[in-house]
């Protein structure tokens, strides 16, 4: 008896090249977001006490060290640097807003609660003031 065996699926050179281009359509889309995303900085917002204090276009910073204390009394050290914007030191006894590293992309937001001190992203189109 002879049973015919199962026809396969064969993949083609037509099936490679469909394949490559949606890959490197893929990888374009990818890159473009991706450059996009690096490119815009936002605005880091300063909060204390629930009051926006401070903003910093990190897309024109320059990197430096920001010392509360010399300004609000609060003990806490910012770093900008490279566009993104960190806590370097806090006195607080868990110190975890070290922890949070540099922030620089809209929606990210690092908090030192025992000193009530916020840092938000904010897209340069969202308008954020300073509350006086």
């Amino acid at each position: 008896m002879n049973q015919k065996e199962p026809s396969r699926a064969r993949i083609t050179k037509k099936d490679f090249v469909l394949i490559d281009a949606i890959l490197l359509i893929a990888l374009l889309l990818g890159g473009f977001f991706l450059l996009k995303q690096k490119a815009e900085s936002g605005i880091a917002a300063l909060s204390i006490n629930g009051e926006i204090v401070e903003l910093y276009d990190l897309s024109r910073e320059e990197d430096r060290l920001i010392d509360l204390q010399e300004t609000y009394g609060v003990p806490v050290l910012l770093e900008i640097q490279n566009h993104a914007i960190r806590f370097r030191e806090s006195q607080c006894p868990d110190h975890i807003c070290e922890n949070y590293g540099f922030i620089s992309k809209e929606t990210q937001t690092a908090v030192c609660m025992p000193n009530r001190v916020v840092l938000t992203i904010y897209s340069p189109q969202d308008n954020v003031t300073v509350k006086s």
